[in-house]
């Protein structure tokens, strides 16, 4: 039976990224219905269901309309993955889970912002999600025209250049040192990882007690292998 959730907003204001945050959600709630997996368990889960994925052992590719009834009454996803929007990283898949496993935010890049953050703190204070991953992945568009605006010195156009404030910060040290774009990636998906770490009033002194986990991977193209990063 699905528990009901009192969510309450709180005035706790920051910054992320240099952006204004606002009113930052804090949430009140009675115990999370998350399933109460572990940080450790829950990566290890990914890491084996990714290993199936590059192997082609998948083993949740069917079942799906009874996997389907079985949620309308609520979720208890295990975790949550911040990931690019690029059609060729599907979760899901990627990890071989089902309807209702993961709770997964996507955007071009995988980079936080208001609407990420808010939607990831959910995750935890609510659906009891104690392992969140920031998945970049190689060969990314958003991360490879950002590169070059920064080398080039010249800024994308609206409403491209919301991706290049997300992304810019974290990777300017790579392209000051002439790196490469896939080294980008990494350093992507790290600060993003970092950011959620420590701006967050709802994920960060959860982080630090232990009882939630943030790590950072990244995706190979040509294999369907995640490496995690830290």
């Amino acid at each position: 039976m699905p528990v009901s959730r009192k969510l309450v907003l709180q005035g706790a204001v920051g910054t992320l990224g240099g952006i204004a945050m606002g009113s930052v959600p804090a949430f009140a709630a009675e115990p999370p219905v998350g399933g109460g997996v572990s940080p450790k368990s829950a990566l290890e889960r990914l890491q084996a269901g990714n290993a199936r994925f590059v192997s082609g052992t998948l083993t949740h590719n069917s079942l799906v309309d009874e996997r389907r009834a079985a949620l309308t009454g609520g979720q208890a996803p295990f975790a949550t993955i911040l990931s690019c929007s690029d059609s060729r990283v599907p979760p899901e898949h990627v990890f071989d889970e089902s309807l209702g496993d993961l709770f997964v935010a996507r955007n071009a890049g995988n980079f936080v912002t208001d609407a990420v953050l808010g939607t990831i703190e959910y995750g935890y204070a609510v659906l009891g999600v104690k392992l969140i991953v920031v998945l970049g992945h190689e060969s990314c568009g958003a991360i490879s025209a950002t590169y070059d605006a920064i080398a080039n010195e010249k800024p994308l156009p609206p409403h491209l250049d919301a991706i290049q404030r997300g992304i810019e910060s974290g990777i300017q040290s790579v392209v000051t040192a002439h790196g490469s774009k896939d080294d980008a990636t990494r350093a992507n998906a790290k600060a993003q990882a970092a950011l959620l770490a420590s701006s967050s009033p709802v994920l960060a002194p959860a982080v630090k007690s232990g009882d939630l986990h943030i790590v950072s991977a990244v995706y190979t193209l040509a294999d369907g292998k995640v490496t995690m990063l830290s």
